[in-house]
């Protein structure tokens, strides 16, 4: 009976990958003091051939999904220490052929670190605090052990024989929390991967599974042409280390959106919506304001003029354009829109300092700014927002008409904040 029972369990042809991996970190203003020798580290991954059972697969290719885990050492024991991984992966090919395999492999994952800010603060320093230097004997790109991890590679593979395969790999990889918890400078790295890779389908002494359906076969017709799509999702966040020194401190955030997309093939689909945002952040006052508003939450981040706490600053609203591509119930876009109604627009830059031509002094008057003004796009993650906002979006339809979200909203390079949540599908 329980031979039986095995037997009826679906049955998938895996390749397996064991790899060395190398790198260098990137440098950005905030980990190049520790940056000292190669990253190196390895990984192993289990790969699910495609084999004409999962459809969606089919249409892009004849793509192949994975899991895997990877271990890196980021070249600075004592103040980055080293990376945990595990992920999981497409690998999309460009070209799939006999002798020779290219392709993009998109990865995302979770990355646990063992060096972050609160180990790295040498002994004599107080956390969190700007006035005694200990800032930049720490590491500032890091302020929690779990981290999103994302990459985006180019791989090729060589067969050799009997289902082994000689693969590479490169390309970009980030470890950061999205502003859960700062510092959040995060890590960017260059890395490539050099291994083998064995699929016993493959093997000469296996019976060779039948060649999957081609994609033409498999791409269907739109069944629905047009969809509506309502989420709401929410969070929290930090916005800056120093706000932390007299406790932990975080700020709820949340999104809405309402968006109509046109389907014109299975794999694609592109709309356009409108989204609200809420940043609690805003309601905060700057450090040099904070006797004037008793009770109110005080930050020292000092780039915003904060000088009143106001529960509107926290609304925002915008139109965004919605590519997103379709993976079966699994989509993932990139929505880039401008703000409608945005307070924090006529706030920033701000520089109390009045050393700054451009930015508002301490105790001036806010702008007055239209919908599209100039500002240095390259500086938004240290000078101000600005009009222009994106969010990486992932989305899983659990049933046709309802889906869960995961969202990264940022300006520029610098995350603004995670949030997760529900939506419904017309």
């Amino acid at each position: 009976m329980l031979s039986n029972a095995l037997h009826a369990l679906p049955r998938y042809d895996l390749a397996y990958t064991l790899s060395g991996a190398g790198g260098m970190m990137m440098e950005d203003g905030k980990v190049d003091p520790f940056i000292g020798r190669p990253i190196l580290g390895g990984q192993f991954a289990v790969e699910f051939l495609p084999t004409g059972r999962w459809h969606c697969l089919q249409q892009w290719n004849n793509a192949s999904i994975g899991v895997g885990a990877a271990y890196l050492n980021l070249g600075n024991e004592a103040k980055l220490g080293s990376a945990f991984a595990a992920f999981a992966y497409m690998n999309q090919p460009f070209y799939n052929g006999t002798h020779f395999r290219i392709g993009a492999r998109p990865t995302v994952g979770l990355a646990a670190l063992s060096k972050r800010y609160s180990n790295t603060l040498p002994d004599g320093y107080k956390p969190y605090y700007q006035g005694d230097g200990g800032f930049d004997k720490a590491n500032q790109s890091i302020g929690s052990i779990l981290n999103a991890y994302l990459a985006m590679e180019l791989y090729m593979d060589f067969p050799i024989k009997d289902g082994w395969e000689i693969t590479l790999a490169g390309g970009w990889h980030h470890m950061s929390n999205g502003s859960v918890m700062h510092p959040n400078a995060g890590y960017n790295l260059f890395g490539a991967e050099l291994g083998v890779r064995y699929a016993p389908s493959r093997s000469s002494s296996q019976s060779r599974p039948s060649s999957p359906p081609s994609t033409k076969e498999l791409h269907d017709e739109v069944e629905k042409p047009w969809a509506v799509e309502i989420s709401a999702t929410g969070g929290m966040k930090q916005n800056y280390y120093a706000d932390n020194q007299h406790g932990q401190k975080f700020y709820g955030v949340a999104t809405l959106k309402a968006a109509a997309y046109w389907v014109p093939v299975s794999i694609f689909r592109i709309g356009g919506g409108f989204d609200a945002f809420y940043d609690g952040y805003y309601a905060a006052v700057n450090s040099e304001y904070a006797n004037d508003n008793a009770g109110a939450p005080v930050t020292y981040f000092g780039k915003t003029y904060l000088r009143h706490s106001k529960v509107k600053n926290c609304f925002r609203m915008g139109f965004s354009i919605q590519p997103e591509f379709i993976i079966g119930r699994l989509t993932a876009g990139l929505h880039v829109g401008f703000y409608i109604i945005d307070p924090v627009k006529n706030l920033e830059p701000y520089d109390k300092s009045g050393e700054d031509p451009d930015a508002i002094p301490m105790d001036g008057e806010p702008f007055n700014r239209g919908i599209f003004y100039r500002y240095n796009f390259m500086k938004a993650s240290t000078y101000q927002d600005g009009w222009c906002y994106m969010q990486f979006i992932l989305k899983y339809h659990m049933l046709d008409n309802m889906f869960v979200q995961l969202g990264l909203k940022t300006h520029g390079v610098r995350a603004e904040f995670i949030d997760a949540g529900i939506g419904v599908a017309f």
